[in-house]
């Protein structure tokens, strides 16, 4: 765990008006009472928020993804400088009394190369206050429950398991990153989709629906080339001309063809569903059985299990089935990363509380 240590002075109150014609803000809390910031970067997006003392949101910021495992270590920096300085939005940093940041591929770099890198963000922005970095599954967690120990399975770009006790990651399970791990992510789905598309226009595969749908996301229209072979060529460069990461926007294709009934699809979905179900099943591998047979919250994150559909439905049914309770949905991430700072500043917060700054409805108040 590493910390900016530095510390925080509050200063005098701030009022703002109208942010991008969104919303209207005012702070009007003594400055006895510090702000917190709360941040997630995936390999998605990057997620910044500010929030007051009693968890109500003052700003929010975004910006491109920040993984590190996908990204440089400089681009990652530049990213969640420009969501940090959304959710500031001109707003004193001296009067932040906290930060968590939760970061996805946290064990990418050592430890010298991200308090280098992290340092200059901070400096940037003009941030004074101490600043936890955490794994990612612990901000995934926390945008679920204001529970202190509990499971949390993620499936978005990347994919991973973790049990969580006190704001650390105790044991995990995957998150390998794409290229050798990842098992049912978006990555995965959206790799299996073109696979499939490729196995049918050279005769390996039968016909599926991903094959209009694939196509048209690469074109970015309905006309797509004549022949077999010029979609074949078209999907070739099309993919090999991009990082590999980008397979992931295929993802949202698969599900959407299993639900329209197409057989392909519905079998890689299925697939999808089983390996993250085992994923989240040897988490408790070597945790005492009152881990798993406690009542303990279990937590469902990223994109693949928090916007509904098929593969988050039986996700939650065969978990539900195995464990004796239901998990329940994260809300969001940065509101999580901003109730653990929140925790740090004042243990025992009510619930309320992290209601509010995790709400998952919260506007895109300033987005970079």
């Amino acid at each position: 765990m590493w910390i900016c240590r530095l510390l925080c002075s509050p200063s005098a109150l701030v009022n703002h008006g109208a942010i991008d014609g969104v919303a209207e803000v005012t702070v009007a809390h003594a400055a006895s009472k510090p702000l917190v910031l709360g941040i997630e970067a995936e390999a998605s997006v990057v997620s910044a928020l500010l929030a007051d003392a009693d968890g109500t949101v003052l700003g929010v910021g975004r910006a491109a993804g920040a993984n590190p495992t996908t990204y440089p270590l400089e681009l990652v920096a530049d990213r969640l400088t420009g969501a940090v300085t959304g959710a500031l939005n001109g707003t004193d940093p001296d009067r932040l009394g906290g930060a968590v940041l939760g970061l996805a591929g946290l064990s990418k770099f050592s430890e010298h190369d991200a308090e280098s890198a992290l340092g200059r963000v901070w400096q940037r922005v003009g941030l004074h206050c101490p600043v936890r970095i955490v794994a990612n599954p612990v901000v995934a967690f926390a945008a679920g429950t204001a529970a202190r120990r509990g499971a949390v399975l993620i499936a978005g770009t990347g994919s991973i398991a973790a049990w969580i006790e006190n704001g650390a990651v105790i044991q995990r399970i995957d998150g390998h990153g794409w290229l050798v791990g990842d098992d049912g992510s978006g990555f995965w789905l959206g790799r299996q989709a073109v696979r499939a598309v490729l196995a049918e226009l050279d005769g390996r595969g039968e016909p599926t629906l991903l094959r209009a749908a694939v196509l048209g996301t690469v074109t970015g229209s309905d006309r797509v080339p004549d022949t077999q072979a010029e979609q074949l060529s078209l999907l070739r460069s099309s993919i090999y001309s991009q990082p590999p990461i980008a397979l992931a926007r295929f993802a949202p294709l698969v599900p959407a063809a299993a639900e329209a009934g197409d057989r392909v699809a519905q079998r890689i979905v299925d697939r999808a569903v089983t390996l993250l179900v085992n994923t989240f099943d040897a988490v408790f591998d070597d945790l005492p059985d009152a881990a798993r047979h406690g009542d303990a919250p279990i937590v469902l994150s990223g994109q693949l299990l928090c916007a509904g559909g098929r593969i988050q439905r039986e996700v939650r049914r065969r978990i539900a089935e195995r464990y004796g309770r239901t998990p329940v949905v994260a809300r969001n991430g940065a509101g999580g990363a901003a109730w653990l700072a929140l925790h740090d500043l004042v243990p025992g917060m009510p619930e309320a509380a992290h209601t509010r700054v995790s709400r998952r409805d919260q506007g895109e108040m300033h987005i970079v």
